[in-house]
């Protein structure tokens, strides 16, 4: 099984984590786009662009699915690129986990960028999903730039702004950009100091992982041996993984597979 996964920026990296601890031997081809970063800046006709011209670059590699491991991404392009790409090569997008929180009838937080913050799409998921009033909207101004950027000084500024704009009474929190996941503890950690409690964190990598599976009929477990990383691009060229992607244990586990040679980039 090879899977592309991408990506605005890291984004990726978790999904691309939760794929091989849910089925080892899968082959990656990972893909971002810095020439285009950050989404949130840019139309929706131009994000639409932006993913399908990169899934494309991933499909050359004779993929068996695309993960568009990017909310914004997936909620301009995933249309465009189903258009492009199904039913030969399965497209899989991302949705903030919001229907879990809002399951749970409790206060929750909504952390995303600032643009998906105020979307509509964000809102039809509140409405669909949960208790309109019990729905914390927080834009992380500069989140996920930060951990792009790979500075932790940085990152924990954003976490620190956001949690301050956190009511103390939540009980959950979506993960409403798939970056965010790379710094969960720190994320947790903060709200933490905010409430008073650990809170249940909504994040969606392992319930794409295994919609891929699914879609693809493939089974969890499998070869133990890792797959290879075949291809890393960068705006559809080949590239490599940034040695930034050491501040984060899931880019740390990458890199490491670059060192072994199991990226072959």
């Amino acid at each position: 099984m090879r899977v592309a996964v991408i990506d605005s920026g890291f984004g990726m990296v978790n999904y691309a984590d939760a794929l091989s601890r849910l089925r080892p031997d899968t082959e990656l081809v990972l893909a971002r786009d810095p020439d285009n970063m950050p989404y949130g800046l840019l139309p929706p006709e131009r994000i639409s662009e932006c993913i399908v011209a990169m899934a494309g670059a991933a499909a050359r590699y004779r993929v068996d699915a695309i993960v568009v491991a990017c909310n914004t991404g997936s909620m301009y392009a995933l249309e465009a690129a189903r258009a492009r790409f199904e039913p030969a090569v399965p497209v899989i997008g991302v949705v903030p986990a919001i229907r879990p929180a809002g399951a749970t009838g409790r206060p929750f937080a909504v952390w995303a960028t600032a643009a998906a913050t105020v979307s509509d799409y964000q809102t039809s998921l509140i409405d669909a999903f949960a208790d309109p009033s019990l729905a914390h909207r927080i834009p992380c101004y500069g989140l996920a730039e930060a951990i792009d950027s790979g500075d932790l000084d940085r990152v924990a500024d954003a976490v620190a702004a956001a949690a301050d704009a956190t009511p103390p009474d939540i009980e959950s929190v979506v993960l409403g950009c798939t970056h965010y996941g790379l710094v969960r503890e720190q994320i947790v950690a903060a709200l933490r100091a905010r409430t008073g409690v650990d809170l249940t964190v909504f994040d969606s990598p392992e319930p794409v992982a295994r919609q891929v599976l699914r879609r693809l009929g493939v089974d969890p477990g499998g070869p133990q041996r890792l797959g290879a990383v075949v291809a890393v691009l960068e705006s559809g060229r080949p590239g490599a993984m940034p040695p930034v992607l050491a501040a984060y244990p899931a880019g740390r586990d990458l890199l490491d597979r670059c060192d072994r040679g199991e990226i072959k980039a």
